[in-house]
């Protein structure tokens, strides 16, 4: 009855209207480049693909992927498929050993990874609708009445503009507020000032009673953050979000040990590298996505480190 027969994949394309972003909009990893024109183009999500397993009485179970879909989609059809049809649904650890193990020279990271966690993603939902539970139910159960949410948007943008999305977004209830730097070391100081007066420009609406993060998207350097920290301490931020390229995990380490604590973890994939960032005192908030990292099967274990990090 559990035994996967099949594993499908589709890439889904979004064919409306696409707004191009105005300058400023968001720093990101491409700003170091001397390319002209649209640096957001590569961090776009106008794709998706999603990722079916089936076992032999039809039961499907559903996964997805946000990272370079149409890479991933040739990984699983012509790779992983190959290695899942035949197992039992519910050796689920076993699965994702296989899958991890029998491409680890090449699969570790990056569209490998992404593979393995849209196909374990599938795995838990196909275990959830098998056992007649939702996903949660398998993993321990509810362990807190609520879960307090942030507005994550609030991207770089006329100050006039952004203070009103934030008063928008505390009339519906928010008491946390995620906010996006628009300007980067290539913009000079006239950048950084105009960065400052966004975060402050935001402080003045939601007042200091509400906590406020700042995000970056790994559009600065290390010099730029370590000029730029002591501007920003007086906003008291909860913290500082990728603030320069993910592989820099000295560079992190550094940051986080002043006084704004790091975040990151969005572009690290697998159990190894979040617990690196960890080990290491990188991040103060680890920000890992299910559907890079390995899927439920490893976000659990990378969750348990954590919680022995006390993060």
């Amino acid at each position: 009855m559990s035994k996967i027969t099949s594993v499908r994949t589709r890439v889904w394309n979004w064919t409306g209207p696409t707004v191009p972003p105005t300058g400023n909009f968001c720093t990101n990893a491409s700003d170091a480049l001397r390319e002209n024109g649209d640096a957001m183009s590569s961090f776009r999500f106008h794709q998706w693909l999603t990722c079916e397993v089936e076992v032999e009485d039809g039961t499907v179970g559903i996964g997805n992927a946000a990272l370079a879909p149409t890479v991933v989609k040739k990984a699983i059809d012509d790779w992983y498929a190959p290695m899942v049809i035949g197992e039992d649904a519910f050796d689920c650890a076993h699965i994702w050993e296989k899958m991890y193990r029998r491409s680890h020279a090449w699969g570790r990271k990056g569209i490998g990874m992404t593979a393995i966690s849209a196909i374990d993603i599938a795995v838990w939902d196909l275990m959830g609708k098998l056992a007649g539970k939702p996903v949660f139910k398998l993993l321990g159960g509810r362990t807190k009445e609520k879960i307090p949410v942030y507005y994550s948007k609030l991207y770089a943008g006329p100050i006039e503009a952004m203070q009103a999305e934030a008063e928008a977004a505390m009339k519906d209830g928010y008491q946390a507020f995620k906010s996006r730097f628009g300007y980067g070391p290539k913009d000079g100081m006239a950048g950084m000032r105009e960065n400052l007066k966004r975060v402050e420009a935001v402080r003045e609406v939601i007042g200091y009673d509400r906590d406020l993060m700042l995000e970056a998207y790994m559009g600065w350097n290390l010099d730029y953050t370590r000029r730029i920290l002591p501007k920003l301490e007086r906003y008291e931020p909860r913290w500082l979000e990728e603030p320069e390229i993910a592989e820099d995990v000295n560079g992190y380490a550094e940051l986080n040990r002043g006084p704004i604590p790091s975040s990151g973890g969005e572009h690290e994939f697998g159990l190894i590298g979040c617990a690196d960032l960890l080990r290491r005192g990188a991040v103060s908030v680890l920000q890992y996505d299910t559907n890079r990292v390995g899927g439920i099967t490893a976000a659990q274990k990378i969750n348990a480190v954590a919680e022995a990090f006390q993060v």
